[in-house]
């Protein structure tokens, strides 16, 4: 279905369509100035040239825990609870090959990030038990349905829905990653920092010791294509994730380990640098703008105070919808696409500039 997607807007763009992409969740705002100039500092570092580790860099992982501390309030220790990734997907995979044998049960949420189900689950030959995630749930997934499952994935803010988690399911969920110890519980907390107004999206490891939290710098720096994150959590989980990536990479390049720690340093307490704050604001603004007009278009829209990301319902079959918008040259994505509870939906991911938002609002009223 993407692949199909992919060839129609190709083959629009190459007769001169000026078509407006919703569709992919890749920032179009560039990296703040200081993590350029960062990288390019530490690109000229006298070891930057070496191999790194598959656990990272010890003095970037020590930045880790000092940020981990004044964001969450978490103590980490940076020399067993800190493992440096290429991105959140790798970390995920990575993680996944680490404790899924075939045959082995994954909790996977849906609709959700595809690489739960299908990076973890289906490259190790494991099975996938599907987690509904529903308007009238809350989009929380039921927690009974993770019982005897070797490995449980969550994600809040949420991807695609862009729904948070109340305190009363992080409480829940801490318990239930205290009382099944067979179960690996990770948390996808990859929009953590893409937050708007108020709210504040607490780190999951403020409830329990016993998980594993993934997190990325490619959405709060705008720096997705330099693939860069970090992995926190159980000294044992941590371990046995350091112990596949050593098959699998030499970890991420120095230069771009020290440009995050840079990034991350810039933090005072839970307080984001001026960067951030900006970011934040620009797609805040996006953000509130979008809803509203989708809501005026008649779209059943989900609310949210966080990610990038707008779901909204447009009937019980959206490919009729997302292909009459591709016809006006405005591509969303069908929610299909991330479980098939998704059907029904469309997500726009929030990365064009607002003067082209308003444009494919226009487009699609």
């Amino acid at each position: 279905m993407f692949a199909d997607l992919e060839r129609k807007i190709a083959a629009k763009q190459a007769a001169g369509r000026d078509v407006i992409n919703l569709g992919i969740g890749d920032p179009d705002l560039p990296p703040p100035d200081s993590f350029t100039k960062s990288l390019q500092m530490h690109a000229a570092d006298a070891d930057a040239h070496f191999y790194s580790s598959s656990r990272g860099d010890a003095g970037v992982r020590k930045t880790i825990a000092a940020y981990f501390k004044g964001r969450f309030g978490v103590e980490l220790d940076p020399d067993t609870q800190i493992c440096v990734v290429l991105g959140g997907k790798e970390g995920l995979s990575s993680l996944g090959r680490a404790f899924v044998n075939p045959g082995d049960v994954v909790a996977a949420p849906s609709p959700a990030y595809p690489v739960y189900a299908q990076g973890v689950a289906t490259l190790c030959d494991g099975e996938v038990r599907t987690m509904p995630l529903t308007k009238e749930n809350g989009f929380l997934p039921d927690l009974h349905l993770a019982e005897g499952a070797r490995m449980m994935f969550v994600n809040y803010p949420n991807n695609p829905t862009g729904a948070i988690a109340t305190e009363l399911f992080w409480q829940q969920l801490g318990d239930f990653a205290d009382m099944h110890p067979e179960t690996i519980v990770c948390h996808d907390h990859a929009y953590s920092e893409m937050t708007f107004g108020d709210y504040v999206a607490p780190s999951f490891l403020q409830y329990t010791e016993n998980a594993v939290e993934m997190h990325s710098l490619s959405k709060v720096f705008n720096a997705t294509g330099f693939r860069i994150g970090f992995c926190v959590g159980r000294a044992d989980y941590i371990s046995a994730l350091v112990k596949a990536k050593s098959q699998i990479d030499s970890g991420a390049p120095l230069m771009i380990q020290r440009a995050m720690a840079d990034g991350l340093a810039g933090y005072r307490g839970a307080e984001p640098p001026q960067s951030v704050v900006e970011i934040r604001k620009i797609y805040g603004e996006r953000r509130a703008y979008t809803e509203r007009a989708l809501t005026e278009l008649g779209l059943d829209v989900i609310q949210s105070p966080a990610t990038f990301y707008v779901w909204a319902r447009v009937g019980d079959d959206e490919l009729p919808f997302v292909a009459r918008a591709l016809d006006n040259d405005i591509v969303v994505t069908p929610g299909r696409g991330f479980g098939k509870e998704g059907v029904g939906y469309i997500r726009l991911a929030l990365t064009q500039p607002l003067e082209r938002i308003k444009m494919a609002m226009g487009r699609l009223g």
